[in-house]
Order: C-alpha cells, then structure tokens, then sequence
C-alpha cells in the first residue's frame, strides 16, 4: 500500500523526528517510509516592476552563501499598480526532497537527529528548502527576504 499524509514540520528530516515523537518505533519509521517532501510559498517578484538589486556581503552571509555582492545579479519589485506597490505578485514553491537510502534508514533506526539525517540527505544530493530558494533567487523569481522570511537557518546554501 502507499498512503500520503501530511506532517508539520520545519523540513522534511523534521518529519522523522515528528513521526517518533509521535510513538512510532524507529523500526516502523525507517521500513515504512520512502520519501519525505517539505514545501514553502514564496512571492515572486513582480515581473511589471523587477529591477537590479544590491546586496550587502553581510545579507548573503546570512542567507548562507559565500559569493560576493558584485558576483551575483539580484533583483526586486520597485512597486507598482500591477503589484499594489508591493514588489510582489503572484507565489512559487521552493523544496527540499528526501529519497529514504539504506544510510538513512539506519540512522532512523539509531535515532539521529533530523539536523544529522538532514546533512547525510544533503551529501546524498538533496537540495534544502533555502537551497532550491537560492537557485530561484538567482533566476530572478523571488528575493533573499522572500526566502528566509519562510526558512531556518542552515549552516550552507551552496
């Protein structure tokens, strides 16, 4: 049987530790699941009023990315009628997806925390939520505010 539910989580490692805390047995946990996926909306910048934007060093540190301010092309909504002088119209998603792997599973099953089966996701290849927001920030859809105002703090974007 393959069944969906939906967990309230700040990612999708968060959904393990949820599902534990809950009394499921570990052993349960780590047979039972094969995917975990976590989602946030985010404005898109009005396309009416999109313009360059500056950032500061100290902005992209705290976003979690190493560039330079003069190495990145950023943008942002001016405001205007089409936007009701917001800068913004219109959301897309960003996500982070966990295929469950053997390693994983073990974790589960040793009780790692969902940070420690997070980064073990990330070297297996998946994309965090703030990482998937950074490659849409660089395409010029939403803002590096956007995105942190609907993330956690991670140790790296890139």
């Amino acid at each position: 049987h393959l069944v969906f539910s939906t967990l309230h989580t700040n990612d999708a490692a968060g959904a393990i530790t949820r599902l534990l805390d809950m009394g499921v047995e570990p052993f349960l946990v780590s047979s039972s699941l094969e995917c975990m996926i976590a989602q946030r909306l985010v404005r898109l910048i009005c396309p009416e009023c999109r313009a360059p934007a500056k950032v500061s060093e100290l902005a992209l540190k705290n976003f979690g990315v190493s560039e330079k301010p003069e190495n990145v092309n950023l943008f942002a909504g001016k405001g205007c009628p089409a936007c009701k002088f917001s800068g913004y119209r219109g959301r897309t998603g960003i996500y982070e997806i966990i295929v469950m792997n053997d390693c994983l599973r073990e974790m589960v099953i040793q009780k790692a925390s969902s940070q420690q089966i997070k980064r073990k996701a990330i070297e297996f290849g998946m994309r965090s939520l703030r990482s998937d927001g950074w490659n849409k920030i660089q395409k010029g859809l939403t803002t590096i505010e956007e995105v942190m105002r609907v993330t956690q703090i991670e140790e790296t974007v890139e």
